[in-house]
């Protein structure tokens, strides 16, 4: 034999439109504080991930030219704003050079890697009116040049871990400012990050 379940009073109501104009309101007055708050912290934490992403690209061809026994360069290039990676392999024993990859002798094995979609706050660039010295206590230079290496647009790893020497710098242009840099002697890929009151970089990898 079952018994009927007594009514169930519901203790939920209806809210009331003035509720909900408030509740809307406070969610606006919330959501325009925490937006550029939000904004800020992804400057500020993006430029880790850019930064780690370049020296991947780079360690990548270091250690394919290790594993291949052929020159592997890493070459860069400006589109639509932003700045490509690229890694090409020696086809005929000189180098990778512009003049091969264009004859189509040194060939692409990795990339295009693009930065800007993945890292929309970070750029290839020093903050405004960076007044640093370099890693190497070197005058810090041409501000509108953050990609060093020569008069060159190719990072170039040996077979024996030798690799063509340069900095790669970026920032969040806000109040990061960071550096990739390769050593030519062991190809060692190094990140630094500078601390304005200090006024040093302080290495991160």
């Amino acid at each position: 034999m079952s018994f009927p379940r007594p009514p169930v009073r519901s203790s939920c109501r209806g809210i009331t439109l003035p509720e909900l104009v408030v509740s809307l309101a406070l969610t606006g007055m919330i959501t325009s504080t925490a937006l550029p708050a939000l904004s800020n912290i992804l400057k500020k934490t993006s430029i880790d991930g850019a930064t780690t992403d370049v020296a991947l690209v780079f360690n990548l061809a270091r250690h394919r030219a290790i594993l291949s026994g052929r020159d592997t360069g890493v070459k860069w290039y400006a589109k639509n704003g932003d700045v490509v990676l690229t890694l090409y392999e020696d086809g005929n024993g000189n180098g990778v050079t512009t003049a091969d990859i264009r004859k189509g002798v040194d060939r692409l094995v990795a990339g295009p890697y693009w930065m800007k979609g993945k890292y929309p706050h970070i750029t290839f660039s020093f903050l405004p009116d960076f007044k640093g010295l370099d890693p190497s206590g070197n005058p810090i230079g041409n501000l509108s040049d953050p990609i060093r290496f020569g008069r060159g647009d190719i990072c170039t790893f040996a077979p024996d871990g030798q690799a063509s020497p340069g900095s790669v710098y970026l920032s969040n242009g806000v109040d990061r400012q960071s550096v990739v840099r390769v050593s030519p002697a062991n190809g060692r890929i190094q990140i630094f990050d500078f601390e304005p009151k200090k006024r040093k970089w302080v290495r991160r990898l």
